[in-house]
């Protein structure tokens, strides 16, 4: 290979500048790999280096339901084994900063600071020890507290039924990464703190979290088995060999799915290798004749080509691969407010070595096609100008020549290796594959159909515009990749912003009229008569409501243990609530719902949990509520057609059916948005314990969290669409001599300055309008197929948003065109002119 290795050099060397563009391409697919999959690997590392900082623990056991006696003696008993102990209990509770302002739905988290945490530590500002800071009546809080109720460190707040001086802001808890998002602010207690607040009773929601330290010689399996045995209800146990497996796996397939976003901007930069390396061959006809006339094989000029293209496709993978490290610097940002990651993050050469890997593979796979026509090439072609061999999509020129279809075949099997292998999955390198495919085909059919009908427009009587849109079918243009590149970035991005914008607003246009929006969560049996005359007695209540709901656990349909639940460990657990009318949105699919007087146990079973485990009308459920045992016979099926709180319930009984069982209440009322704030604050003063829960702010926090992912994915596609930028480019790049001839010939001709810049806008605005549009078309089919096929939600189209990307990206391509075609004005006609 010394000689191919030798050639390919010296024809490198004058063509350097063109090739800049291909080399571009490939470094942004590979960043773009390489940064994500460096970031899941290195994040992968730093949690498996301090994975018992994470959890503060060696092992965490947690339960989102009130702990009963005999569970915590099971919880307790590894004490005796020799392990350390700590609780800690979190739940939700409106936080009071006084009369000037409204209540405020924080996170609380009670803990022993004496004893919590056994591994990392809590961050304060200033720096106190937490045995310090939550002393007496001391809390600490997170900063954006201090922010929304405008206290400050050493200000009291009211916390339930107590008042809390704040002693610090709370910066970072060792295993926060393992309890997800939060809904409100951060605020850390003692327990002593959180007996005094009263926040915890029946009915109150918590999560209660167990953590041990573990000797040495203790057996953590054996540990997990005490737990899991003896804890009949769900419980969610972690230790620090995989302290968050539901993070793990939805980092891995968040990741995953970027990924293929980022090979999606790697293979628009092979369409750009292919393109190049067209032109570029079909400016290098009269060196290839000539090897051929002196003795030069087909395969051997290939081989000169291709190592070439590698050349370059190395090259580009290894500025990717250091791109790809930049990229894992602003992923952390990117992510700020939806995973508390670990501070240091290692980088990860596998990741890198897959980049470079998926780098080179795509280079020599967008290379072949193009490669393939030197084979045609004949020595009496010496002086043509012109590959006609190159139109290789037909299906006269694949049955001529098979080797094109099999090299075709290849790419695309290629492709689908390098998807399933970045997406971990078989299946989902498929689904990418079929749909990037479909993408593709789309986009070149209609770029071609657009390119036809310009070419069939009648003579327009502007040069400027004339000019201007017959440029788009010059010979080496690449107008149809530039326009395939731009429009998928377009489309992703879009895609996007489709989704992300209906799914709030669908939520409000869809629910009904009269739909709660504010909920009351810890309302007990005591509360609820005081509670009923609040409500009746407060003025600008369109409706309120107090739902009954009790705890309890599935143990048996028809007499048998359901299959579900048996692999589950019997710890189903589902809410039970009873109402005497049929809920408002619901729908009676099968059976009859009940009339008075409710002689016996009958059962509303969800259409959903009633597929799941093989419920019909006539069933018999039973449960296990405190210890005791209730069944029901199925009355009927129904379906919910908007969720509500109660009549969602998986399963209603008829009334008096689950009398004498320990209920709270779950309170909803429609309230007018403008007086949510002072109804809170009301509420507060009157009942502490009662957390209220505003669904605008919910609705808030959820768009936000959704601005959040729409961001990261919006970060990736951009390199997508500077893919199909450089393609655009690099067809300028190629075709400027032709260009420099052009306008040298205008302005001989009389052509003015202005006349020219308008020519080459009027190109380059066309390119991005075109493909700003089209992407915009596939996005708005893709949208209303994810919402109404896989979220059941309508679409609406808007012009708006596809008018503002059809804008954007002309306005990228132009700008792009400007840059690639600098100086092409400049040059004397004659110089050009004393050529002809």
């Amino acid at each position: 290979m010394r000689f191919e290795l030798r050639m390919a050099w010296r024809e490198t060397r004058p063509a350097m500048k063109r090739f800049v563009f291909l080399i571009a391409a490939i470094a942004l697919g590979v960043g773009a790999l390489t940064g994500l999959k460096g970031f899941s690997r290195s994040l992968e590392v730093s949690i498996a280096r301090s994975a018992r900082d994470l959890i503060a623990a060696d092992l965490a056991a947690r339960m989102n339901v009130p702990v009963q006696p005999d569970e915590l003696r099971i919880m307790e008993s590894l004490v005796l084994t020799g392990a350390e102990l700590t609780r800690t209990t979190e739940t939700l509770s409106m936080v009071s900063a006084g009369d000037h302002a409204p209540p405020i739905l924080s996170d609380v988290r009670a803990v022993e600071p004496g004893r919590y945490p056994f591994y990392g530590s809590v961050d304060l500002d200033p720096s106190l020890s937490l045995t310090r800071a939550l002393a007496a009546d001391g809390t600490v809080v997170s900063r954006d507290l201090l922010v929304r109720s405008g206290v400050s460190v050493g200000d009291r707040i009211r916390i339930g039924a107590a008042e809390f001086r704040i002693t610090a802001v709370l910066k970072s808890e060792p295993d926060r990464i393992s309890f997800g998002i939060d809904i409100g602010p951060r605020i850390l207690i003692s327990r002593q703190g959180l007996d005094r607040a009263d926040l915890i009773q029946f009915g109150s929601r918590a999560t209660e979290s167990f953590l041990y330290r573990l000797p040495r010689d203790v057996n953590l399996d054996r540990s997990r088995e005490i737990i899991e045995k003896g804890i009949q209800r769900r419980v969610r146990i972690i230790d620090y060999r995989d302290p968050n497996p539901r993070l793990s796996r939805g980092l891995e397939r968040t990741t995953n799915f970027l990924s293929l976003l980022g090979l999606l901007a790697l293979l628009i930069g092979g369409l750009g290798i292919s393109t190049t390396m067209y032109t570029y061959l079909q400016q290098k006809l009269d060196s290839i004749a000539v090897m051929k006339c002196i003795g030069g094989r087909s395969t051997r000029i290939i081989r000169i080509y291709l190592v070439q293209g590698l050349l370059f496709g190395i090259a580009g993978s290894i500025i990717g691969v250091g791109l790809g490290y930049i990229v894992q610097l602003f992923l952390p940002r990117l992510l700020t407010g939806l995973l508390d990651l670990p501070t240091r993050l290692e980088l990860a050469p596998a990741a890198a070595l897959q980049g470079l890997a998926i780098g080179v593979l795509t280079t020599l796979l967008f290379l072949l096609p193009p490669l393939l026509v030197v084979r045609k090439i004949r020595p009496m072609r010496l002086f043509l100008r012109e590959m006609p061999e190159t139109r290789y999509s037909t299906i006269l020129q694949l049955r001529q020549d098979p080797l094109l279809l099999v090299s075709s075949l290849v790419l695309i099997l290629g492709v689908g290796l390098a998807a399933g292998w970045l997406a971990e999955s078989v299946r989902w390198g498929i689904t990418f594959l079929a749909g990037l495919a479909g993408s593709i085909l789309f986009l070149m059919l209609a770029s071609s159909l657009f390119l036809a009908l310009l070419r069939r427009l009648p003579r327009i009587s502007s040069l400027v515009l004339r000019q201007g849109l017959k440029n788009l079918n010059r010979p080496g243009n690449h107008v149809v990749p530039a326009l395939v590149g731009l429009g998928l970035g377009a489309a992703f991005i879009l895609t996007v912003y489709l989704i992300q914008t209906s799914l709030i607003s669908q939520i409000v246009r869809s629910a009904p009229s009269d739909f709660p929006n504010v909920f009351l969560l810890g309302v007990t049996e005591h509360d609820k008569p005081e509670l009923s005359r609040f409500l009746g007695q407060q003025k600008g209540i369109a409706s309120q409501t107090l739902i009954p709901v009790v705890a309890s656990r599935l143990i048996r349909i028809d007499g048998h243990v359901p299959a579900r639940t048996e692999r589950n460990q019997g710890r189903r657990e589902y809410t039970l609530t009873w109402t005497e009318a049929v809920p408002p949105d619901s729908r009676i699919v099968t059976g009859v719902w009940w009339r008075p007087p409710y002689e016996s146990a009958l059962v509303s079973v969800e259409q959903y949990t009633a597929n799941r485990y093989g419920i019909g009308v006539g069933s018999i459920v039973e449960f296990e509520v405190s210890g005791n045992t209730i069944s029901g016979r199925v009355a009927n099926i129904r379906d919910s057609e908007f969720p509500r709180p109660g009549g969602s319930n998986q399963f209603i009984f008829s009334p008096g059916s689950l009398k004498g069982l320990p209920a709270s209440y779950i309170g909803a009322a429609r309230i007018a948005p403008s007086k949510v704030a002072e109804f809170q604050k009301t509420l507060f003063n009157r009942f502490p314990g009662i957390t209220s829960i505003d669904v605008g702010e919910i609705l808030f926090r959820i768009q936000d969290l959704l601005d959040r992912i729409s961001t990261i994915i919006r970060f990736i596609t951009l390199f997508a669409i500077a893919s199909g930028l450089i393609i655009l480019a690099s067809g300028i790049v190629s075709t400027r001599r032709q260009r420099i001839r052009e306008m040298t010939l205008f302005r001989t001709l009389g052509a003015t300055r202005a006349q020219l810049k308008g020519i080459l806008a009027v190109e380059l605005l066309a390119i991005g309008s075109v493909a700003g549009m089209i992407g915009g078309i596939l996005a708005a089919v893709a949208a209303h197929y994810l919402l109404g096929e896989l979220l059941e939600t309508e679409f609406r189209f808007r012009w708006l948003p596809l008018l503002t990307g059809t804008a954007i990206t002309a306005i990228l391509a132009a700008g792009t065109g400007w840059l690639a075609s600098r100086g092409v004005m400049d040059h004397k006609p004659l110089g050009i002119l004393r050529e002809n």
